[in-house]
């Protein structure tokens, strides 16, 4: 096993994807509607670009134009998100572990075998959590 294959990430996905989920959570209970949009906005387009780094890295045509496209989607539910239907962002969060795991499978991007179950938890943690958050809050 290599060094990079000993991080918590790559020997506890689950566990550390439910974590990273949960971390910033209690942040947008304490910030008005707006700047909870926002941060939740940013934090969609960064995790939905995590997949570009991994395309390029990969290097094949077909693997960036997938993961452009992708990105592309995410990017648009953040941009509804913060236009006036914020649930655009849960839902496209909770989507985004859908599309981590087609990468199992379906979709053929060089990526660790850790990160589907790692991403596709802080995904759907994040997703149920602004949810809850928003609807008792804002």
């Amino acid at each position: 096993m290599t060094a990079i294959d000993q991080h918590v990430f790559a020997t506890a996905p689950i566990k550390s994807g439910v974590l990273l989920g949960l971390l910033p959570l209690p942040v947008h209970m304490f910030l008005p509607a707006g700047p909870s949009y926002q941060l939740a906005a940013i934090t969609l387009v960064l995790i939905a670009g995590v997949y570009l780094g991994y395309a390029f890295k990969d290097g094949r045509a077909k693997a960036i134009s997938i993961e452009c496209i992708g990105a592309a989607a995410f990017a648009t539910a953040a941009w509804l998100g913060l236009n006036g239907y914020p649930l655009a962002i849960v839902i496209a969060l909770a989507l985004h572990g859908v599309w981590d795991v087609l990468h199992v499978k379906l979709i053929d991007t060089d990526i660790p075998p850790w990160y589907v179950p790692f991403c596709s938890f802080v995904d759907w943690i994040m997703a149920a959590g602004l949810y809850l958050i928003w609807m008792m809050t804002h």
